[in-house]
């Protein structure tokens, strides 16, 4: 048995070193006096009784009396993890109500001060993939009746599966709400499995989706009021991603007039799976 390795992976669970030396003690001799755990441990004597009313109260050992003498005996090893595991969950739910708590009460404020906006802050510029992503995800959540969107390279969500995950799931839950998604995705490479694989999950929630050999710009278009839109790397300098939110009715309204006339020429979705049909 390697001690030491044992009592790091204790302490990964939260137990301390002098309650993992204790414990260790108990198992290979069975039960202990408060003298004989000091001797085998080097815990002072004086800890010794504090350490171990913890853990009699974590469930990792009992006192019992044999003739005058108190003895301290450790509790099967698969009770003692099977409670430790249990706290653990109990701690999880308590600080995940919390955090809900928290977020409930910090929200309203959140909104009352993105409503403190000034006239002439109707442009957003982001260049950081990270902030993309979240704009992204807070525009589509606030979205009420409508979204289009021009789907092209580059992503923010590339090789962040989980921040796929996100995106996927709020448009998915907006869409529960009534809100129509119309989404076309340019579509060159005929090996891109994993945008097709998006591209059913997304139909699956009842988006409408097409497809099209070449889209002039990735853009998204929510309410007919916010764009969200790529640069073009005009110098070819730039392997990132900039992305501008315009708070404009008119622009969001002349896109949609673009949107609409790229959909008629567009194809089905159903149109890519005769190249991904399995031999």
């Amino acid at each position: 048995m390697d001690k030491d390795k044992l009592l790091n992976e204790f302490m990964e669970l939260g137990v301390s070193e002098t309650e993992s030396k204790i414990y260790l003690a108990l198992l290979e001799k069975r039960e202990l006096s408060a003298l004989e755990i000091h001797e085998l441990t080097n815990v002072p004597r004086t800890k010794v009784y504090e350490i171990t009313q913890k853990m009699i109260y974590r469930g990792m050992c009992l006192t019992k009396k044999v003739g005058n003498k108190k003895k301290y005996q450790a509790i099967e090893p698969e009770r003692v993890f099977k409670r430790l595991t249990a706290d653990f969950q109990h701690d999880f739910e308590a600080k995940k109500k919390l955090a809900a708590k928290i977020a409930k009460t910090l929200s309203p404020i959140y909104n009352k001060g993105m409503k403190n906006v000034d006239i002439d802050d109707y442009v957003e510029v982001i260049n950081d993939m990270s902030s993309i992503h979240e704009r992204y995800v807070n525009l589509m959540k606030n979205t009420k009746f409508e979204l289009l969107g021009f789907v092209k390279p580059p992503f923010a969500t590339q090789n962040k599966k989980s921040r796929l995950g996100e995106q996927e799931n709020t448009e998915f839950n907006v869409l529960k709400k009534g809100v129509e998604a119309r989404v076309l995705y340019e579509f060159e490479s005929r090996d891109s499995f994993e945008l097709y694989d998006h591209i059913k999950r997304c139909v699956a929630h009842d988006e409408k989706a097409r497809v099209i050999e070449k889209l002039p710009v990735k853009m998204y278009v929510f309410d007919r009021r916010y764009v969200l839109m790529a640069l073009s790397d005009s110098k070819g300098n730039n392997s990132g991603l900039t992305m501008l939110v315009v708070d404009n009715p008119g622009l969001a309204e002349a896109t949609a007039v673009l949107f609409n006339f790229l959909w008629e020429q567009a194809y089905d979705y159903s149109y890519l799976e005769k190249f991904f049909k399995k031999e």
